[in-house]
């Protein structure tokens, strides 16, 4: 992987989300640095994908605030979807429209974001489509008939629709065999490096955070803590210990 640049395209400070009375994160303070893969993991109930859906502009804070690109979370709505036409997000289990086959799926941010030519959105499509690992003939199929792997692949294309800067992906490999898992985080690391994207990782891949990865923020007890993997490793905490000491932890740090 390259190095990434200390330049911090999203800064979090003292976030604060809840539902209801329940406190899902209380003052989480951390940057994402331009060009970095940075993985999210936690304990089940921690916020990870609710993280991700407010640093998107999903869901609204209950307190703090977020930066992006170096300035605050818009509050117009026209400046919001400026702001969404330069990252991708791949959601969980690929959120693909049922009703629209793989092609259809990635038009839509073109749709929603630009008024280019219906003939050059058509040949963008086909390079999306191959830059996720997909053969031409899958822009014509609807989501069903696809395999897992083949849908989150699917999925990818649409967000690398508009050529990002920032890609977040919400447990890309959840459901995939182990050879689907690491031909996909072989693809994320290639478009990382051939692109130089940002890349935000929620997941629960202990093979992922430990092939693809730069740092990874962990969120317990409410709040988050960002290292390598090797600061994670020395770290007392009991959650963190047993995540990356345990059975899973040792076995994914033994692969090449």
């Amino acid at each position: 992987m390259s190095a990434p640049v200390a330049d911090p395209v999203v800064r979090v400070r003292g976030l604060v989300t809840r539902f209801g009375a329940q406190a899902i994160h209380d003052g989480l303070d951390f940057d994402i640095r331009r060009g970095e893969v940075i993985g999210i993991v936690g304990g089940s109930g921690t916020g990870k994908s609710v993280l991700l859906r407010t640093m998107i502009g999903l869901k609204k804070p209950e307190g703090g605030g977020i930066e992006v690109f170096g300035r605050p979370w818009p509050r117009r709505e026209k400046e919001l979807r400026a702001l969404q036409a330069r990252w991708g997000v791949l959601f969980q289990n690929g959120a693909l429209f049922s009703a629209l086959t793989v092609a259809q799926n990635v038009r839509v941010p073109f749709l929603e974001h630009t008024r280019l030519d219906p003939k050059l959105v058509g040949g963008l499509i086909r390079v999306k489509i191959d830059m996720a690992g997909l053969p031409p003939e899958a822009g014509a199929k609807y989501p069903s008939e696809l395999s897992g792997g083949m849908r989150k692949r699917a999925a990818l294309a649409r967000a690398l629709a508009l050529d990002p800067e920032i890609l977040f992906l919400d447990e890309p490999t959840a459901g995939l065999d182990p050879i689907s898992s690491a031909a996909f985080d072989q693809l994320i690391r290639d478009l990382q490096q051939a692109l130089g994207l940002t890349v935000v990782i929620v997941t629960h891949d202990l093979d992922t955070l430990v092939t693809i990865t730069d740092r990874i923020a962990v969120l317990v007890d409410r709040r988050v803590i960002v290292g390598t993997l090797s600061e994670h490793l020395a770290n007392p905490h009991p959650w963190i210990r047993e995540y990356f000491h345990g059975p899973r932890g040792r076995a994914a740090r033994r692969e090449p």
